[in-house]
This record gives C-alpha cells, sequence and structure tokens, in this order.
C-alpha cells in the first residue's frame, strides 16, 4: 500500500514528464545450482511488478523489460509470468563458481542478487582417478588398461526421507552396470533448490557412496541430482525439507 501511495504521488508530481517506476528486487533464483556449459533456464522471483513507463502526455503506460545479467553476462528473458517472475536462458560460457545476478533498467537502476547462483564444475569423468578399475587388468575389456572407461550405466540414489534444513543427512548412492564394483570415482551432486554441501563427493568404495550431506533451504518437492561423467544423470525421490 506504500509503495502504491508513493508511486501515485510521484505520477502526479511528473505528469509532464515520462515516469518509470521503480526496478523491483531480486528475492530468490532457481534453481540456485547448475552445471558449467549446461543449458539450463532459471526462474528469477522478484518482490513486486516489473517497471512501467507512464507517459501522462500521450495517456500510455507501458511495462519495461528490464536487462538481466548473470556473471556479467547478458541472460536473455524468455518468458514473464503472471506474478512478474522472469525466466531465463543461461549463458553458455560461465564459468564455475559463485555468480551474481543483477537487474538492470535502462535508466542505470536496478537490484542484485550478490553470489545468487552457483556453477558447478563439470563432473569427474569415468577415466579419472579411481575410475578405470585395477590397471594390472587386461586392456580393452572394460574392466582396466589404465585408460579405459569403466562400463557404467547409472547410478541408483537409495530414497531419502523427509529432512531438516541445514541438519547434516545420509544418502546413499550405488553406481550401476558390468564394472560398477570397480568404480572409485566421485560424482557430483545438486538441488533443485537452495544449495548442497557437498557438491562433490567422496571417492566410492566397489561402487557404492554413503555421503553425509547439508541442505541450506526448506520447501517441498526437493529433488537431487547425481552426475556420473559428463552424461550419466540420476534424480533422487522427492522430499520435504522442513525448517530448523
Amino acid at each position: 500500500m506504500i509503495r502504491t501511495i508513493a508511486l501515485l504521488s510521484t505520477l502526479v508530481l511528473c505528469a509532464c514528464e515520462p515516469y518509470v517506476s521503480p526496478a523491483p528486487n531480486i528475492i530468490s533464483i532457481e534453481p540456485e545450482e547448475v552445471m558449467s556449459g549446461e543449458a539450463a533456464t532459471v526462474a528469477v522471483k522478484l518482490d513486486g511488478p516489473l517497471p512501467v513507463k507512464v507517459d501522462y502526455g500521450k495517456q500510455t503506460a507501458t511495462l519495461v523489460t528490464p536487462t538481466l545479467l548473470i556473471g556479467g553476462q547478458a541472460a536473455p528473458i524468455t518468458h514473464v509470468e503472471q506474478d512478474g517472475t522472469l525466466l531465463a536462458t543461461l549463458p553458455g560460457s560461465l564459468s564455475a563458481g559463485l555468480q551474481d545476478v543483477r537487474l538492470e533498467l535502462a535508466n542505470g537502476s536496478g537490484s542484485v542478487s550478490e553470489q545468487g547462483l552457483t556453477v558447478l564444475p563439470l563432473p569427474p569423468e569415468l577415466d579419472e582417478d579411481g575410475g578405470p578399475g585395477d590397471p594390472g587388468t587386461d586392456p580393452g575389456t572394460g574392466n582396466g588398461g589404465g585408460d579405459q572407461e569403466l562400463r557404467v550405466t547409472g547410478v541408483l540414489i537409495e530414497p531419502i526421507p523427509d529432512q531438516v534444513r541445514d541438519v547434516p543427512f545420509t544418502i546413499t548412492l550405488r553406481v550401476e552396470g558390468p564394472d560398477a564394483a570397480l568404480f572409485e570415482g566421485q560424482v557430483q551432486l545438486s538441488t533443485n533448490k537452495g544449495r548442497i554441501s557437498p557438491n562433490l563427493s567422496n571417492s566410492f568404495s566397489k561402487g557404492v557412496r554413503q555421503e553425509q550431506v547439508i541442505l541450506d533451504k526448506q520447501g517441498g518437492n526437493m529433488v537431487l541430482t547425481v552426475r556420473v561423467g559428463s552424461t550419466l544423470v540420476a534424480k533422487s525421490n522427492s522430499f520435504k525439507v522442513s525448517p530448523k
């Protein structure tokens, strides 16, 4: 209500000149974790409507489309939902690490979510340390040879019950495939809401890993994603995270 009154007051004072309403603030980005180089769409939620340019002389009111920058690079806005949430396509060349998300208007005003998005590095390949199995076995069998890629077809995430925000819990991961028991590498972890820590598992033992993780955001329909190498992706069941 206060914002509406202030806007109307300003419009009366500026009746002879075009007026652009203030830029809204960024209140959330979802997902907050994405993988480097992966085509993805993020939803940027705002605390108010998009700005409107009002020209009393011409009796027009025009929605102002802002510019969205992620890590300093333009992220094209593909859709604006009824509640003002922006859907945008991530730049493909974002470097791994924490990235600022910035909303800018042509007049220089805007808002920023500092380190609002985490870009994860590419997951370890299957033939990295611990991946190829026993180098003493015959090359070409898929079970060794030092530089042979393991025959791993996927990963199983055992069912995850409801959890509590910021409280550690254990997930059990099992790789699948003819060479599953030889896998001693690492996998990448991410979540669709908030952030998970760690986002890179420790080494597996005989194709199994029990990893203790923490989620920093509450909410329903939480899903974990596990990536094994550059091609294998698995998702957990949906579960709820309650406030601490």
